[in-house]
């Protein structure tokens, strides 16, 4: 699929997804409460992927390349009393590793077992009763093991202590799963290197899930990439509880100040831009894609550190971002955690491989306004996006997004 951006600036509205980090925390905190949970219409495929898991009698489970399932499902599972389960996912994910999780819950007394490679997905799960107590977890894998077992502390009978061991990737999507498990009647006290959740039931309220602030960021960059553009992102807040509406103060420090409205948050930019010369995504790793393209697009010397997690996702990012931003003329230097991209997009047309990552196509997209000999002149680079249906799994209706702003998309 071909995409141009357009010369102008942005004006316009967007209709933003729901956030799957919310709609997944309350889809298995409603399942634990055994109360039926509406979603609505046009939902991210991973929120579909745990609905349907949920909602299905199969003795196999297969999740796709749904992380977040695998996960959450892991630990509800364990706490399904004699229900078996074989929870599997596609080629991919059969390669992220699971056993911090999985050691976690069988200190619990969980009855798993590894049914190919010892560490991964396949998983064999019988469900019981689990007594609960202090286990220790190491916290620099995956917040989402933390919250899959915290999400299951209320109904073990001793409730449930995590001690956290190292530094805390993630620790927005930690707080996030406390905040919705307390919406729904959870007690919990939580201190920098502990949770402890008492024994007790759920009870889920009425629910309006606010829009998605990862997919907010897309919209963002663009505005930062074209001046005087002025977007509505429909159905966002400012005062949210997701960690990547943290992007509402970094632009705000670039000179991109936000607003919320009835409708949801706007923005507008102007010609005058102070991109940051370092930027640390531990507790916002989603991000990171955004403002590498966002730096190639500008031609501005970035240094992105925190990137502890990014070889673990739906593929290895760090790698992939290298990868793809070489291939547009861009310096990408890679230390550890940490990368540095400097240069500019030094060509008129480029095809952006995806591997199979949502956040890869989207990222790309900030990339059409590339700062080419062509755009000099007033044109902008033509970008072509492989496996363009990836972002099905957070943003189904991305692609009509843009053309609602008058990208022009050639299929």
């Amino acid at each position: 699929m071909k995409l141009l951006a357009p010369n102008g600036p942005l004006i316009g509205e967007v209709e933003l997804p729901i956030s799957k980090s919310i709609a997944n925390r309350y889809q298995i905190i409603s399942a634990l409460a055994k109360q039926s949970l509406s979603l609505g219409n046009s939902l991210p495929n991973d929120v579909k992927v745990l609905r349907d898991a949920l909602n299905s009698n199969q003795s196999e489970i297969n999740i796709g390349m749904a992380g977040t399932a695998m996960r959450f499902l892991a630990a509800y599972y364990s706490v399904q009393e004699g229900k078996e389960v074989l929870l599997t996912g596609d080629h991919r994910m059969k390669q992220r590793p699971i056993a911090e999780l999985v050691d976690g819950l069988k200190k619990l007394g969980a009855e798993i077992e590894y049914v190919e490679q010892q560490g991964f997905p396949p998983l064999r799960i019988i469900g019981k009763k689990l007594l609960g107590g202090e286990i220790e977890i190491s916290a620099s894998v995956s917040s989402q093991f933390i919250s899959a077992l915290m999400m299951i502390g209320p109904k073990m009978q001793n409730g449930l202590t995590l001690k956290l061991n190292g530094k805390v990737l993630s620790k927005p999507y930690i707080q996030l799963t406390a905040d919705c498990m307390e919406s729904c009647g959870a007690q919990l006290k939580m201190d920098a290197d502990s949770i402890h959740i008492s024994r007790g039931n759920y009870s889920v309220p009425e629910l309006n899930i606010e829009a998605d602030w990862s997919a907010a960021s897309y919209f963002y960059a663009f505005a930062a990439a074209k001046p005087n553009s002025k977007l509505l992102l429909k159905g966002l807040k400012l005062n949210s509880s997701q960690g990547d509406s943290a992007i509402a103060d970094w632009f705000e420090k670039m000179g991109i100040s936000s607003i919320q409205t009835e409708n949801g948050v706007e923005f507008s930019s102007s010609e005058e831009l102070n991109f940051p010369t370092e930027l640390d995504f531990t507790a916002n790793p989603d991000l990171a894609q955004t403002f590498a393209f966002l730096a190639a697009t500008l031609g501005k010397t970035l240094n992105l550190t925190g990137l502890d997690n990014l070889r673990l996702k739906e593929t290895d990012r760090v790698s992939a971002l290298q990868t793809e931003l070489e291939k547009l003329g861009l310096n990408v230097s890679v230390d550890g955690n940490s990368m540095t991209v400097s240069g500019s997009i030094s060509v008129a047309k480029a095809k952006v491989k995806t591997y199979n990552d949502h956040r890869m196509a989207m990222s790309a997209t900030v990339g059409a306004y590339g700062n080419t000999p062509n755009s000099k002149q007033g044109n902008t680079p033509t970008i072509e996006i492989e496996n363009p249906q990836v972002v099905e799994k957070s943003f189904p209706t991305f692609w009509s997004e843009l053309q609602q702003l008058t990208f022009k998309i050639d299929e």
